[in-house]
Order: C-alpha cells, then sequence, then structure tokens
C-alpha cells in the first residue's frame, strides 16, 4: 500500500469493539483498546470513515432497531468523546436462511451481506469513492472476500475473528495488530 487512502472502511465488532458474540445491548459494547484513538488519527488525516457491518441479529429475532440506534449512540458518544467520529454507518439486518422463531422477512440470501458489495456500493454513490483509493478494515474473511470482489486494499486486525471464521478462502493484503496499528501501517506507508 504506498498511499494513504481516501476513504477506510471499517467493520465494526472485532475490530471497533470486541466481538464476544452479537453486540445485543449497549453495555455489551465494549471498546478494543486504541479503537477509539486510531479512528481519531483517521479523521486528523482528513480521511473519510465509514463502517460497514453485518447485524444477522436483526433476522434471528435478537435486536430491534431501537436497541441498535442506542447501541450505535454509544458509540457515536465514545467516539464524541474521544475526539473522533465516523462519517457514516451502513448495516444489512439480513441472515442468508431461516429457522423457526426468526423474522422470515429478513432471512434470505442478499446482496448487502459481506461479502456482498451492496452497502460498499451505496457509501461509494452517496460520497462518491473511488475503491481504488480506499481500504477495508476487517477480522473476518466475508470482510476480506467484499473488499476483493471490489478491487480494494484490504488490512486484517487480529483482534475479533482475526481471519481464523473459515467462512472464505480469502485473505487480506496486509495484516495488523488491531485497528491502531493498522492506521499506523497506512500512515508509515504513505510517508515511504
Amino acid at each position: 500500500m504506498s498511499m494513504l487512502p481516501e476513504t477506510i472502511f471499517l467493520d465494526r465488532d472485532g475490530v471497533i469493539n470486541e466481538e464476544p458474540g452479537p453486540i445485543l445491548t449497549p453495555t455489551q459494547l465494549l471498546f478494543i483498546p486504541g479503537s477509539l484513538e486510531a479512528i481519531r488519527q483517521i479523521n486528523q488525516q482528513k480521511k473519510l470513515c465509514i463502517v460497514i457491518t453485518n447485524q444477522g441479529a436483526f433476522a434471528r429475532g435478537l435486536l430491534t432497531q431501537e436497541v441498535f440506534e442506542q447501541i450505535c449512540s454509544k458509540l457515536n458518544q465514545h467516539l464524541h468523546d474521544a475526539g473522533a467520529h465516523i462519517d457514516d454507518l451502513f448495516y444489512c439486518p439480513h441472515y442468508p436462511y431461516w429457522q423457526e422463531g426468526w423474522i422470515k422477512e429478513l432471512c434470505h440470501p442478499c446482496a448487502c451481506r459481506k461479502p456482498g458489495t451492496l452497502l460498499f456500493e451505496q457509501a461509494a454513490e452517496k460520497y462518491k469513492i473511488d475503491f481504488k483509493k480506499a481500504v477495508f478494515i476487517g477480522d473476518a474473511t466475508s470482510d476480506f472476500e467484499a473488499a476483493q470482489r471490489l478491487g480494494m486494499q484490504s488490512i486484517g486486525v487480529q483482534t475479533g475473528h482475526a481471519g481464523q471464521d473459515g467462512k472464505y478462502e480469502c485473505q487480506p493484503n496486509q495484516w495488523a495488530k488491531d485497528l491502531r496499528s493498522a492506521v499506523t501501517l497506512l500512515e508509515t506507508s504513505n510517508q515511504r
């Protein structure tokens, strides 16, 4: 990666916050050390910072819009307190199949659940993003696969799934210890 991208896409769970499982209440949103400061670094570089997240807990009937908004509100408050912000957040509420007790209309294959690329395309349209000048920082193989499908660079972090979810045969372009290390990696590669 020879240039600091204009846009930095981030996965949320396992990258910004701990991922013990789906985040179903604001109290479960616990930040990975250094992640809020890393987003502040992105902001200071005047880069667009957009979160793209799969939230299949909606489809499984575990998460409501109201609670999701409370979780997002906590995220934004902690970012604000750290002198940071994200420019936007796009999420997929779907799950690829249905089981008894789940919300049938949200359980189907879709183009927005990563590695689907619809949410990235919506962000690109809204913010005039060139994927060749963007990078996606994630922890799961679906993140790296989505980036690859878009011809976008990716950095894998060793927090969250650390690429060990086994869902896709895909590796990121580079690895970093965590979000803070990933952002530093981008800055140092730009200074070479």
